[in-house]
């Protein structure tokens, strides 16, 4: 019994020994891979105002947790750029109650409380009256620094209205796979909003290599081909304003966990619009299946797929009329004749062929102006100024058609909202963009007789 007793403890010795040293090898390969990263791209400045995206998942928590040990004093070269946190709640998308949200977001305000830095809470139902409440609600902006009480955190949940809104969008969308890419689109824009309105040039997200080799495939599989390079990039920089980093990207799921067991970092599970769900409910879920499950028998797939990924390149456009007004991405749909999508467009105009048809045989019989300028559609007198240029104009703008809608989405933004049958459903700030560029073109075409020709202009 002695013997078995001190191989015991000789056993229990070697394993604590072990399991050290490989704790600080591991700590030590962690910190230089998270710190190379942001210093090869030299993107953030020392000084420099930098928004941290948490969502309370693991992968954030790591990204949190090596900024606040690279910003301590025990650091051996301390990170210097001035960090804030946002936490954005998505319970509205699969009909939380408001105890349930409140609970969530109490837990996730503890995390980013400790660390020190300035914290803010938004709601996902926000982004659909982003431009009414940056004219109204300015000076109302929830954060920490008035959250003193749990009743301070429940101001979060007042959008009744943009809620309901919400719901509705979300209700009126078929597919799985068209609710998650909106939600991330609205996720994407609310950061860019408060990063602008608070003075922070960056926006960190906490996207491990799995994660965006899933998303590199989800995209291919769902026509964003040409945006794989800005989604999984470093650094995406297709908002002119602020540049969205990655520094952990080249960090496993497995890595993550593995930092987040050994140094006790806390994190809170938020259920999804894919929680519990067979893995067939969306394309992105079945893609992260396959990726996880080949990952566990061949451990490069991930190195692998981003490395691929890696070659890719989109060229950004200098005009934001050049990019889609949903995910912001370049616009893909400027193609010739020949191309996959004009044939896919002909396919649709001709299963619409006849509802078309009996569409201009109707407007023809109801017109009484005998061909001429007499003869106006309704939509034409609701669009008609009514005053004389002086701001006293009281005419109803005419709402946007499904086709003018379209034309200002990238191709797969334009199959994310081909189930919806109202396109006025869609969050204002879109609708805003997409009315001001029909705008714009339509005043192009009038002036275009008067513009000079760059090409025939003396040099």
């Amino acid at each position: 019994m002695e013997l078995t007793r001190e191989n015991s403890l000789q056993r229990d010795w070697d394993f604590h020994k072990h399991f050290y040293g490989f704790r600080e090898c591991f700590m030590v390969y962690v910190t230089h891979k998270f710190r190379a990263a942001i210093g090869k791209s030299k993107l953030i400045r020392d000084g420099e105002s930098v928004l941290v995206g948490v969502s309370g998942g693991q992968a954030s928590s790591c990204l949190l947790h090596l900024i606040q040990e690279g910003l301590s004093g025990r650091a051996h070269k301390k990170l210097r750029f001035k960090p804030g946190l946002v936490f954005i709640d998505e319970g509205a998308t699969i009909g939380m109650s408001a105890e349930e949200r409140l609970a969530n977001c109490t837990q996730v305000l503890e995390i980013m409380e400790k660390t020190g830095f300035p914290c803010y809470l938004k709601a996902l139902e926000q982004a659909m009256e982003l431009e009414r409440e940056a004219v109204t609600n300015t000076a109302d902006q929830t954060d920490t620094a008035s959250m003193t009480s749990v009743e301070d955190l429940t101001k979060l949940h007042r959008y009744d209205k943009a809620e309901e809104e919400l719901r509705a969008l979300m209700d009126s969308l078929k597919s799985v796979s068209a609710k998650e890419d909106l939600i991330k689109s609205l996720r994407h824009k609310i950061l860019i909003d408060l990063a602008l309105k608070k003075g922070y040039s960056k926006v960190m997200l906490g996207d491990c290599s799995t994660r965006l080799a899933v998303r590199l495939l989800t995209d291919i599989a769902q026509g964003r081909g040409a945006h794989v390079a800005m989604d999984t990039a470093f650094a995406d920089n297709r908002c002119n304003d602020i540049t969205i980093v990655r520094p952990i990207r080249d960090f496993s799921s497995k890595e993550v966990a593995m930092f987040n067991i050994l140094n006790n970092v806390p994190s809170v599970f938020i259920p999804r619009i894919t929680t519990k769900a067979a893995d067939s409910v969306s394309i992105e879920h079945l893609t992260e299946r396959f990726v996880t499950g080949l990952q566990a028998e061949y451990p490069s797939t991930t190195s692998n797929i981003m490395r691929t990924g890696e070659k890719l390149h989109t060229e950004k456009k200098s005009s934001s009329e050049n990019q889609c007004a949903i995910c912001q991405a370049p616009l893909d749909t400027d193609v010739p004749s020949s191309s996959a999508l004009s044939a896919v467009r002909f396919s649709e105009t001709v299963s619409r062929c006849s509802s078309v048809t009996l569409s201009i045989f109707s407007t023809d019989t109801a017109c009484d102006g005998g061909g001429d300028k007499t003869c106006q559609s309704e939509g034409q007198k609701e669009s008609e100024c009514c005053g004389r240029g002086d701001g006293s104009c009281q005419s109803k703008e005419s709402k946007l058609t499904r086709d003018e809608v379209e034309s200002a989405l990238c191709y797969a933004c334009r199959l994310l909202i081909k189930d919806l049958g109202d396109v006025s459903k869609l969050p204002k700030h879109i609708l805003d963009d997409i009315s001001q560029r029909q705008r714009r073109t339509k005043m192009k075409s009038e002036i275009e007789d008067f513009l000079l020709d760059p090409s025939n202009t003396p040099d």
